[in-house]
């Protein structure tokens, strides 16, 4: 058997009874029901908080631009691809 560790964690009444559930209708133990959800999702939530990080690095080092701009950027990207759609077609 592998080793353990134990953990505390308070959770709200109304997600005791989602794990609760969970775990009976799984038919595991409470333990082995948040080892399962936390080993399914600790690896998506380590990368978006990476990609975060990443983002506020890269604005910080390359500046951003104004909503605005991007805005105009945007529209001015649709515009020119409906232009390509309609020569296209």
């Amino acid at each position: 058997m592998k080793k353990s560790v134990t953990i505390t964690a308070r959770v709200t009444p109304a997600l005791d009874r989602k794990l609760t559930a969970f775990a009976k209708s799984s038919k595991r133990t409470k333990s082995q029901a948040i080892e399962i959800i936390l080993g399914n999702h600790i690896d998506y939530e380590m990368d978006f908080v990476e990609a975060v990080l990443e983002g506020i690095r890269s604005a910080e080092e390359e500046g951003t631009i104004p909503h605005e701009e991007a805005l105009r950027q945007i529209r001015a990207h649709i515009v020119k691809r409906k232009r390509e759609k309609r020569k296209a077609a």
